[in-house]
């Protein structure tokens, strides 16, 4: 397994647990300043392929009003699956991608979920939405793999819905709902297999 180190503009935090083999560079489009990661869980979120996700030494959450943006490295990539998981601290929302190359992402919060391009509103459940957008991302009939096709929604935990992301223009869009508010949030990219990990910190 291998976590990508991340730079962030706006806010700065401690290096993943595992060497790095590719960078991502990760830019914060807002002022507030990230609060403290708090103290993780020592049992990680298995992949579907048995590879443990990280949930220490991790970077530093960044306050709701942040966009975090990542640009993609010759990605050519399908979301094949979504998981979730509940951890000392905080939820995560794990995207799984297979195809060529690294993705980018835009995450962040928006007072209402809209279809792109639709412009139509989407459903989602929670007090809060986290808008999860993936960049260099491909059709499934251009990547020769099939897109994850169904909304979760966790029965424990701050994470209620995560709707099933969509494709359009090399771009895939997700919907992740939140209970209680708009929570500090961190996104991660980490590598065999490729994955965009979002983590949304718990209350209090």
């Amino acid at each position: 397994m291998a976590v990508v180190a991340l730079t962030t503009a706006a806010c700065s935090g401690g290096s993943p647990g595992a060497e790095p083999t590719a960078t991502a560079t990760v830019t914060a489009t807002a002022s507030p300043a990230p609060t403290p990661s708090p103290t993780a869980s020592d049992d990680p979120l298995p992949t579907a392929t048995g590879t443990p996700e990280p949930t220490e030494g991790l970077e530093p959450f960044s306050a709701p009003g942040t966009e975090l943006t990542a640009e993609p490295a010759g990605g050519r990539l399908t979301v094949v699956d979504v998981r979730t998981g509940e951890h000392d601290g905080f939820d995560r929302v794990v995207y799984e991608l297979a195809g060529e190359g690294l993705p980018g992402w835009r995450v962040g919060y928006v007072e209402q979920a809209v279809d792109d391009p639709s412009g139509e509103p989407v459903a989602v459940d929670g007090d809060a939405i986290l808008q999860v957008w993936i960049t260099g991302t491909a059709y499934p009939h251009d990547t020769g793999h099939e897109e994850f096709a169904q909304d979760l929604r966790p029965d424990e935990g701050d994470v209620e819905h995560v709707t099933r992301p969509l494709t359009f223009e090399a771009q895939t869009q997700s919907f992740v709902g939140v209970d209680d508010g708009a929570r500090p949030f961190r996104v991660l990219l980490l590598q065999d297999p490729v994955r965009v990990v979002v983590d949304v910190q718990d209350e209090g």
